[in-house]
C-alpha cells in the first residue's frame, strides 16, 4: 500500500477494507490533518447501514484526532504542528450559530454529511471517494477537515483520549453539562451505559450530583457505571424500583430512543424535569408521549452533539479529564487501523464501549508514554484524582504547578451562593505566596457566609477556641456575587473595603477551590490559590 490509507466502505452493510488512497491539498478554509486515532462511533454503524443516506463508496469515521500538517487559505485557528481533535462542522452565520448553538447550525447537513468527493480518491484507478462525513472521514491516516471543527488541545492528551471528545464524549458530557446543568446535590438518571451514557456519568459527578442512577441490560457496563462514579446501576426492569426507593429526579439523559426507553424516562421525571433524548436511530424512529406526562413542568428534548461550542466545550472536557474528573481512557478499546473490521464488530456486539483505531505512529506515541509513566517517580505517577477524596488528596500533597492549579480550577463546576451557607475551613494550596504569610499571621481558620450580603472573611480562633470574624484584618466584610472569571461564571466573594475578589469552583459538594484575585493580589505573577471545606457551625 502506499503512504497513505482509509478504510473504504463499498456498500450498504459492507465490512471496511483498508486500501492506498491520495488526499488533496486543503482548500481555503481546510485543514490537512494526520490522524494519529478515530473512534467507532454508533453513528459511524448507522451510516453503514444506511440509516443517514450517505453515498456509497465512503470513508468514515468522525471522532478523528491528530496532528496538522497544512491549513488552506484564510485558516487562522489551528496551525502545522497543532494537535487537534476534529468534531462536526458549523457555518458560524447562520441564527443558531450565532446564537451560540452550532449543534443546530442551518447548514449542519450539508456541512457534515456532504460526500465531498475533492477531498480523497482511491491511489490505483483514480476513483473518487466520498470522504466528506463530518466533515473529516476520520478513518484513514491523513484527512481533510474544516476550521471550524478542528479544535486545538494539548500535546500531553493522548490520541486514543483526544479522539472520543469529537463525538461520543462529547454527546454524554455536554449534554450534561450544558443542557441538563444540574447542581450540587442534584439527582441524575442515565438510561444506556455506552460510551455517551459513561460520559454523561463522569459529566454528573463532576457536576456534584447526589444520586446518579445508571439503567443498562449488560453487567459489565452497569460495574463499569459504578467505578465511574454511578451511585446505583441496574438493568432495565429495576430502574422503577430504584427511582421509587429515592423519589423523582430532576434530571435524565435517554441514550437508547426507544418507546421502551423514553416510556422509563418519563415515568423518572419529577415535576419541573428535564429528559434529554440524544440517540441517533435509523429512520423517523417513532415514539409516542402520554401528554399527560408531561404536565406540571416536565420537559423533553432532543439534543445534537451536546449543544456544544466545539472551539470552548472540547477544552473544558480536556480541563476535565487533566484534573482526573474526565477519566475517557476507561472506556476505550484500542485497536490497530488494520483491526478496523474487528473494532466494528465488536462495537456492535457491545464488546468494546468505545473502540478507538490507532495508527502506528500512535501506537508508538503510546508505548512511549507508558514507558516515561513506568519509569517516573511515583509522586509524579497519574493518580485516581478524579474521586473527591483523591483530588483533595492531590491538593493538599501540593504537587499541582501553577497551571495545573488554573486548568483545575477552570475544569471543575461552578458554585452557586446558596451552597455556600455556613462555616467553611481554609488551606492553602500555593505555598510561599505573600497571600499564605499574611494569612498564617492573622491565625486564619476560615470563612463564615451568612447570607449573600453578609460574609466573614476572616475567621479566626481566640485565645479561648472561639471562632470569631477579625473584620480588623479584613477591613470589614465581604459579599457574594456571580462573577465571571476565565470563562466560567460562578459565585465569588467580594471585600467590602479591600479590592479583592475570591472565586470558587466545586471539587464535591463540601469542598471548593478558591483564587483570589484583584488588585495586586499576585506575587511574583502566582495567584493564591486555596481550598475551603464544610465545617460544622
Amino acid at each position: 500500500m502506499g503512504a497513505d490509507v482509509a478504510a473504504i466502505v463499498r456498500g450498504r452493510g459492507g465490512a471496511p477494507v483498508l486500501e492506498s488512497v491520495s488526499v488533496s491539498p486543503p482548500r481555503a478554509g481546510e485543514v490537512l490533518v494526520r490522524v494519529l486515532a478515530s473512534g467507532v462511533c454508533h453513528t459511524d454503524l448507522v451510516a453503514i447501514d444506511g440509516g443517514i443516506g450517505y453515498p456509497f463508496p465512503a470513508v468514515f469515521g468522525h471522532e478523528g484526532a491528530g496532528i496538522v500538517e497544512a491549513v488552506g487559505e484564510g485558516v487562522t485557528r489551528v496551525h502545522p504542528g497543532d494537535r487537534v481533535v476534529l468534531s462536526f462542522a458549523s457555518c458560524g452565520t447562520c441564527a443558531a450559530c450565532r446564537s451560540g448553538h452550532p449543534a443546530y447550525c442551518e447548514l449542519f447537513g450539508s456541512l457534515n454529511h456532504s460526500p465531498e468527493t475533492g477531498a480523497m480518491a482511491v491511489e490505483a484507478t483514480g476513483e473518487a471517494l466520498n470522504a466528506g462525513f463530518m466533515r473529516q472521514s476520520s478513518w484513514a491516516t491523513r484527512v481533510l477537515a474544516h476550521e471550524s471543527n478542528t479544535v486545538p488541545i494539548p500535546a500531553d492528551v493522548p490520541a486514543t483520549v483526544a479522539a472520543p471528545l469529537g463525538c461520543g464524549v462529547l454527546t454524554g458530557a455536554a449534554t450534561v453539562l450544558n443542557v441538563l446543568s444540574p447542581t450540587a446535590g442534584d439527582d441524575l438518571v442515565v438510561i444506556g451505559a455506552g460510551a455517551v451514557g459513561l460520559s454523561a456519568v463522569m459529566a454528573a459527578r463532576a457536576s456534584g450530583c447526589r444520586s446518579i442512577i445508571v439503567s443498562d441490560p449488560l453487567p459489565a457496563r452497569r460495574d463499569l457505571a459504578l467505578d465511574l462514579g454511578a451511585t446505583a446501576a441496574v438493568g432495565p426492569d429495576g430502574l422503577a424500583e430504584a427511582i421509587a426507593a429515592g423519589g423523582p429526579v430532576r434530571h435524565v439523559i435517554d441514550t437508547v430512543g426507544t418507546q421502551e426507553t423514553t416510556d422509563a424516562a418519563l415515568a423518572a421525571l419529577a415535576p419541573r424535569g428535564t429528559v434529554a433524548t440524544v440517540a441517533l436511530r435509523p429512520g423517523s424512529n417513532r415514539v409516542s408521549i402520554a401528554q399527560g406526562r408531561l404536565l406540571w413542568g416536565r420537559t423533553i428534548t432532543g439534543v445534537i452533539e451536546g449543544d456544544a461550542v466545539v472551539q470552548r466545550d472540547i477544552p473544558r472536557l480536556v480541563d476535565l479529564w487533566h484534573a482526573g474528573l474526565l477519566p475517557v481512557e476507561r472506556i476505550v478499546t484500542a485497536y490497530g487501523l488494520d483491526e478496523i473490521e474487528r473494532a466494528v464488530d465488536d462495537t456492535r456486539a457491545g464488546r468494546a464501549v468505545k473502540a478507538v483505531l490507532v495508527t502506528p505512529e500512535a501506537a508508538s506515541e503510546a508505548t512511549r508514554r507508558a514507558a516515561d509513566t513506568a519509569s517516573a517517580p511515583v509522586a509524579d505517577r497519574p493518580t485516581d484524582a478524579g474521586e473527591p477524596v483523591g483530588l483533595l488528596f492531590t491538593l493538599r500533597a501540593r504537587t499541582l504547578d501553577d497551571a495545573g492549579l488554573a486548568r483545575l480550577w477552570r475544569s471543575l463546576p461552578p458554585v452557586e451562593p446558596a451552597e455556600l451557607r455556613g462555616l467553611w475551613r481554609g488551606w492553602a494550596v500555593t505555598t510561599g505566596h505573600r497571600a499564605e504569610r499574611m494569612l498564617a499571621r492573622s491565625g486564619w481558620y476560615g470563612k463564615r457566609f451568612h447570607s449573600d450580603s453578609e460574609v466573614d472573611p476572616i475567621v479566626v480562633r481566640t485565645g479561648d477556641g472561639e471562632l470569631v470574624a477579625d473584620e480588623t484584618f479584613s477591613h470589614g466584610g465581604a459579599s457574594l456575587w456571580r462573577i465571571e472569571r476565565d470563562g466560567v461564571l460562578t459565585v465569588a466573594m467580594v471585600y467590602d473595603a479591600l479590592p479583592i475578589v475570591d472565586s470558587f469552583t466545586r471539587i464535591t459538594p463540601d469542598a471548593v477551590l478558591g483564587v483570589m484575585g484583584g488588585k495586586n493580589t499576585a506575587d511574583e505573577g502566582r495567584e493564591f490559590y486555596f481550598v475551603l471545606e464544610r465545617d460544622a457551625d
